[in-house]
């Protein structure tokens, strides 16, 4: 795998194949555009992720945003940015790339209406990181001797009515995680569905699901002396699932989404039940945005590729007061394998954002972020993850009336 010329071309073939398939040639379609540019300084208090040191740093981030507007609902957004950045000090921290490092991230929606009773929307968000240079919540992730991420995240799903209440649900998820060349965390995970839908009040509505996980790695080997075992192409492990599933509509801005159920492995794991569970409380206004989520379910790391157990819990909030925008975001994260899931403690950490913005004028914006990555145990990988990160940004975006 290329991660280059993935976090490139991703995004774009998405966005081309939802204009190519949506609409017919003489729909019309409505184009807005924005660009932006960043400058942002920080510091950083453990650069490398293994307690070596501190350092400040600096960098721009130019960026765009693209919206095309359609008939039926049609909407595709692109929103990407690229970054490149310095340590004040790059001798004291060799990074891939010399003394300068890129990050860039991508994250594409699109939504349309095929006809009265089909619908679709697929979501893409695509990221590459090299620590320090983006407040990224990937510190976790990372193994010591891993300084850059690549991450993709897809998910699709195409909505079919068949009566006024019940409808068939046809979905899709997956993730790609890289870390650079022969690295024996690089893998995938694809997760096709079905479920049927049926809404039983004007509020409430039960889903029944089944799902298929595929996970792959990519035929690397390990690192001497890093004690991992290489992991040979293919897939590594899948997993069955029925799920069922009940929505409920809160208010006209909230809603609830509960779901869970068996799940049996088979493959490098085969044999193995695991329960899955996931509740999700979301909330949009114009001023206030939040969530919240808790979930037990398979996931890939960074350690090795193939399915390990993931538990999170994590609250987002963004709020909007005049010219003044507010972010917080704070979760615990537990990792284990499928065996010992409920006999080991396994490695756990919390992460920890916020940021606040101040808007001048039209196109200018002021603000400050900060984040804190923190394992509570490290019984595996030494206690290197203890990471606080500040930064200090000017933002130019356009202004455009709508």
């Amino acid at each position: 795998m290329n991660p280059v010329a993935a976090r490139v071309h991703i995004p774009l073939l998405v966005a081309l194949s939802a204009l190519a398939g949506a609409e017919p040639a003489s729909a019309k379609v409505y184009v807005q555009w924005k660009p932006r540019a960043s400058l942002l300084a920080g510091f950083n208090d453990n650069v490398l992720l293994d307690g070596s040191g501190a350092d400040g740093f600096g960098q721009a981030r130019p960026g765009i945003r693209l919206d095309l507007f359609g008939d039926h609902h049609f909407h595709v957004d692109v929103d990407c940015q690229a970054g490149i950045g310095r340590l004040v000090h790059p001798d004291k921290f060799p990074l891939n790339g010399g003394a300068f490092a890129s990050s860039e991230q991508c994250i594409a929606h699109y939504k349309d209406r095929w006809s009265t009773r089909t619908t679709s929307h697929v979501v893409l968000r695509s990221t590459y990181a090299q620590d320090p240079f983006a407040i990224s919540g990937l510190g976790l992730l990372l193994r010591v001797g891993q300084t850059q991420v690549f991450s993709t995240r897809v998910a699709a799903e195409v909505d079919h009515a068949v009566s006024p209440r019940g409808q068939w649900r046809f979905g899709l998820e997956s993730q790609v995680l890289a870390f650079g060349a022969n690295d024996p965390g690089n893998g995938a995970v694809f997760s096709p569905s079905i479920g049927y839908a049926y809404r039983t009040t004007p509020y409430d509505t039960i889903i029944v699901a089944g799902r298929e996980q595929l996970f792959y790695a990519f035929g690397v080997t390990a690192s001497p002396g890093s004690d991992l075992s290489a992991m040979p192409s293919g897939i590594q492990t899948e997993a069955h699932s029925l799920q069922l599933g009940w929505e409920r509509r809160l208010r006209p801005w909230a809603t609830l989404k509960a779901s869970g159920g068996p799940l049996y492995v088979t493959g490098r794991n085969g044999g193995l039940f695991s329960p899955t569970a996931k509740l999700e409380i979301e909330s949009i206004t114009p001023w206030l945005a939040a969530r919240l989520i808790v979930s037990h379910d398979l996931i890939i790391g960074a350690f090795r590729a193939g399915a390990i157990v993931g538990d999170l819990a994590e609250a987002a909030t963004l709020v909007n007061l005049g010219n003044f925008t507010a972010g917080l975001r704070a979760g615990v994260y537990r990792n284990s394998d499928l065996s010992t899931q409920f006999t080991a403690v396994g490695p756990a950490g919390y992460s920890g954002e916020v940021s606040l913005d101040y808007r001048i004028g039209r196109e200018w914006t002021v603000g400050v972020g900060a984040l804190r990555d923190a394992r509570l145990n490290d019984t595996n990988v030494g206690p290197q993850v203890d990471r606080d990160v500040v930064q200090l940004r000017l933002t130019w975006e356009r202004f455009q009336p709508f």
